[in-house]
């Protein structure tokens, strides 16, 4: 039987103080627009298209354990009024979860590797393979085109550079890696093995700690000016301070929604979210949030692509 011991307890409730003293009260107001679950099949990703002004989806389908097939998935697209504008955009794709938009192409994992779709000729310009079984999860670009994936029951970074697979970076500060994006020179990730948030060198490797999110699932990552917005799966979303605080932004644990990798359109103060398990998305319109930049522009000016005067958005 596992006994916790006096420094154990001491150390517990240390870790309880400091999530409760970085967690800060938000003064956010989300606002949700809308929620589908006609849009996908069990939506793992979503990214935001803004030259053909729409978002592209992950049709989780089914895990390996649960008797996936191969090539049984794939890629839709909607706009932000929640209408359906292409089931099956990208298809034969397996169990896809992670997306990145980067020049024009559109990097999707599946189990196995990653599919590299040209959205100006609508077509899979080429398939990278990883041999692992290992669970392959989200993706990342950066500046020069190297593409990053995360592996979340391992400790391994993989790159693809100049069309070649390696395993780029393998530590024990890795361990669960799920979100990740690329900021200009470095990498920041999410780690669920000891649920912080991380950044990684480009150029030497170095790890460095940002904030302890607490226990859960860090799926979502995306930037804000100097910030940056994190999801628990679990349905929580935060905003990230460069000091290591961050804001809770939205809770939807109580309803048993879940929050999984998200997409933040700045420019409309948008939030497009997945749930997978719940099988649907939702879309919600923030503000009063925390600009690291200044204050946003008032209500008024807030021009979005979708009218959010329209009575079904109230």
């Amino acid at each position: 039987m596992f006994q916790i011991n006096k420094k154990m307890k001491k150390t517990s409730v240390f870790l309880s103080l400091l999530y409760t003293l970085m967690t800060l009260n938000s003064n956010a107001q989300m606002t949700l627009i809308w929620e589908k679950d006609s849009l996908s099949r069990n939506p793992e990703s979503i990214v935001y298209d803004n030259v053909r002004k729409c978002c592209y989806v992950s049709n989780f389908g089914r895990s390996p354990s649960n008797g996936m097939s191969y090539n049984e998935d794939y890629i839709s697209s909607f706009d932000l009024e929640g209408k359906l504008l292409q089931k099956k955009m990208v298809s034969n794709i397996t169990a896809p979860t992670g997306l990145c938009l980067h020049n024009e192409k559109l990097y999707i994992v599946e189990r196995f590797g990653v599919v590299k779709f040209d959205l100006r000729k609508n077509k899979i310009e080429t398939r990278y393979r990883i041999k692992t079984n290992k669970f392959l999860n989200d993706i990342a670009v950066d500046r020069n085109e190297n593409i990053y994936i995360t592996v979340s029951d391992s400790n391994i970074l993989y790159r693809i550079k100049d069309a070649k697979v390696e395993e780029w970076l393998r530590s024990d500060q890795l361990t669960r890696a799920n979100g990740i994006i690329a900021d200009g020179d470095k990498l920041i990730v999410g780690i669920c093995g000891d649920s912080y948030l991380k950044s990684v060198s480009i150029a030497d490797k170095k790890i460095i700690t940002l904030a302890a999110m607490g226990s859960g699932v860090i799926d979502g990552v995306k930037k804000f000016g100097d910030d940056y917005f994190v999801s628990h799966y679990d349905g929580r979303l935060f905003q990230v301070h460069p000091d290591g605080a961050f804001t809770e932004i939205l809770n939807t644990t109580e309803k048993k929604i879940f929050c999984a990798d998200f997409e933040f359109i700045e420019e409309q103060r948008l939030f497009v979210i997945p749930t997978l398990q719940n099988n649907k998305i939702f879309l919600y319109r923030y503000g009063l949030l925390r600009d690291p930049r200044g204050v946003f522009p008032e209500r008024e000016e807030f021009q979005p692509s979708v009218d959010l005067s329209d009575s079904r958005f109230r």
